[in-house]
């Protein structure tokens, strides 16, 4: 058991650094770009690339002990970039690649509004 808890530890400490890596330009420059709703090639690894204006459903959902009920909004959010996607690693140009949670500004927030 002790060697098993240790491996999963070593797992997961690699895969978490994967992501830590400059993002292999190179080898996703040589990737068919497939644009979001079209259907995926043959090969497993391809860059998905959505449009800026692109559309996509949001839903904002308030639930928990202090509320009666939970709730829910259903939203769209229009992207006001390109965005190309590939495994943990985003672009807005297809070119310059960054880990997506550098590159990606969101930011979701929340309160109360009693008028």
């Amino acid at each position: 058991m002790k060697h098993f808890f240790l491996i999963t530890l070593m797992l997961s400490t690699i895969m978490g650094c994967a992501a830590l890596r400059p993002a292999p330009v190179e080898s996703i420059s040589k990737l068919s770009i497939v644009r979001v709703g079209d259907p995926a090639p043959q090969s497993t690894e391809y860059v998905v690339f959505y449009p800026a204006g692109f559309a996509f459903p949001v839903t904002l959902k308030a639930s928990g002990s202090l509320f009666a009920s939970e709730k829910q909004v259903k939203s769209q959010a229009i992207l006001a970039k390109d965005l190309y996607l590939y495994k943990y690693w985003a672009s807005h140009d297809g070119k310059t690649w960054k880990n997506s949670h550098e590159l990606l500004g969101v930011e979701f927030g929340g309160g109360f509004d009693i008028t």
